[in-house]
């Protein structure tokens, strides 16, 4: 248990990092919304859909093979990083020297006329935070999660003050400096890349720490390592963005990019579920890897699944019970609630970032048993489903149906890996627990809808309410049905 408390404690702290910064981001929606339509907010959602992709790109697989090769004896923690940092800065530096060459063309292919700026700075955002990624991989990797989430939180902030000063204070000031109104949402962006330069400057310990010198042999197995982590990783990212990226040639409806920004923004608010699995994702990679020798390793990862799967549930019920009060928190023009779709897609996709944390959690298989190739194949076949799924129901019933796939695919996903992961790596994950709690938590969320109607009683007295009586069956199925679950299989 203590390497659960470890991990957990881990967690709190990444969490602390990701939430507030998710958190001051959301803050960031209701600002968006307010200062633009959602004809211009749907160029921002549309943007950094299709960034997303290139994240994959630039960084192919290294932030995970620098943790697989860093557990072996026979490595130097500095010779792998130095490494794959060598790789990373002639990768990046061509991909910056062409994006910066071409970005008017790239800018006339995407619709945004002659918008340049927009992709100059997403290229430049790109390039940076990818040369990041490495060091924030050693801070993990390193067991430093105060450093690493202290930097995430004022990259944050750089990036909100820059927001409030373009978006609010500048438009009031006569002369304001820097500013020209003619830019509009690419005040957002370019926000956006003063953080991220910000973010390298802080980083410059990590970056100098080992140097940049490579091992050619080395070099060699790390990118045999990683090359199917980048097909996992582009078709996981389909499966994630490929639904706000193409919707605008896919909904029935006239006004696409409106589409594109009630779903956008309605999104936002299934986010809280995926501000937890971030942060336990930034724990639990290098957690696993640490302790794969250890004797009891699988009892551990199984332990930790049906923790992980609570406090997921308990997230969804607390979202669903109390959306009336969180929704116009985060989405403040009417216009968005007018859209009769909106609310509706919300316990569909926190639903499925659950199942994603799941798959998240179980495909630690692959790539602690060097079977990545296989993981990828599961993945591709995942994100051929997202694109099928989407181009077939996306023009029937609108951005409904991208929910709907959404959780179709991660149910998918989390499914095929656990059957296939344990002719590989038998966990002894207790299905039935975690059937269990996801039952509970969807009835509990549908019995409060009932109730609700034909009790009379404090609103908020209601809901606080179903959140104890939660909570205890709960604890009566995790500490009384199933306490001795794995004392038998340890």
């Amino acid at each position: 248990m203590s390497y659960i408390k470890k991990l957990a404690s881990q967690t709190v702290i990444y969490g602390i990092s990701t939430i507030a910064g998710r958190f001051i981001n959301f803050l960031l929606v209701p600002l968006y919304t307010e200062c633009f339509n959602p004809h211009d907010y749907g160029i921002v959602t549309d943007l950094y859909a299709l960034v997303a992709f290139f994240n994959i790109l630039l960084v192919y697989g290294m932030e995970t093979a620098f943790f697989n090769f860093a557990r072996f004896n026979e490595y130097k923690i500095s010779s792998v990083f130095s490494t794959a940092m060598n790789s990373l800065l002639y990768s990046t530096s061509v991909f910056l020297l062409l994006g910066s060459f071409f970005k008017n063309q790239i800018s006339s292919a995407l619709g945004y006329g002659n918008n340049s700026i927009y992709i100059l700075c997403f290229v430049w955002i790109l390039g940076i935070d990818a040369l990041c990624s490495l060091p924030f991989a050693l801070l993990r990797q390193q067991e430093k999660p105060l450093r690493f989430s202290i930097i995430k939180l004022l990259n944050i902030a750089v990036n909100v003050l820059l927001n409030i000063y373009f978006l609010v204070l500048a438009p009031k000031m006569n002369n304001a400096p820097f500013y020209y109104g003619s830019i509009g949402v690419g005040y957002i962006f370019i926000s956006n890349l003063a953080a991220s330069v910000f973010t390298a400057i802080l980083l410059l310990p990590e970056f100098i720490k080992f140097g940049i010198n490579a091992e050619k042999a080395l070099r060699l197995k790390m990118l045999k390592y990683a090359w199917p982590l980048i097909f996992i990783g582009l078709a996981g990212m389909a499966n994630e963005t490929f639904d706000r990226a193409i919707l605008k040639y896919l909904t029935p409806q006239n006004d696409k990019l409106y589409e594109v920004g009630v779903y956008g923004a309605f999104y936002k608010l299934s986010m809280i579920m995926t501000i937890f699995v971030q942060a336990f994702r930034y724990a639990a990679e290098p957690f696993f890897f640490n302790n794969y020798k250890k004797e009891d390793s699988k009892v551990i990862y199984a332990r930790v699944m049906d923790y992980f799967v609570i406090t997921c549930c308990f997230i969804f019920l607390f979202t669903m019970i109390f959306i009336e009060e969180l929704s116009p928190v985060i989405i403040r023009q009417k216009e968005y609630f007018n859209h009769p779709d909106g609310m509706y897609i919300v316990p569909i996709l926190l639903l499925a970032n659950l199942f994603l944390g799941i798959y998240y959690s179980i495909s630690v298989w692959y790539r602690l048993t060097d079977n990545n190739s296989k993981g990828s194949i599961i993945s591709g076949v995942a994100a051929i489903l997202t694109v099928f799924l989407n181009i077939a129901f996306v023009p029937l019933y609108g951005f409904k149906a991208s929910a709907w796939a959404t959780l179709a695919v991660y149910v998918f996903l989390a499914v095929v890996n656990y059957v296939v992961g344990q002719k590989y790596f038998k966990v002894p994950y207790n299905i039935s627990k975690i059937t269990m709690f996801l039952i509970l938590s969807i009835g509990t969320y549908f019995m409060a809808l009932q109730l609700k109607t034909s009790i009379n009683i404090n609103h908020y007295i209601f809901n606080f309410s179903i959140m104890i009586v939660f909570v205890f069956l709960i604890y009566l199925i995790e500490f009384k049905l199933f306490k001795n679950y794995y004392v038998t299989k340890s």
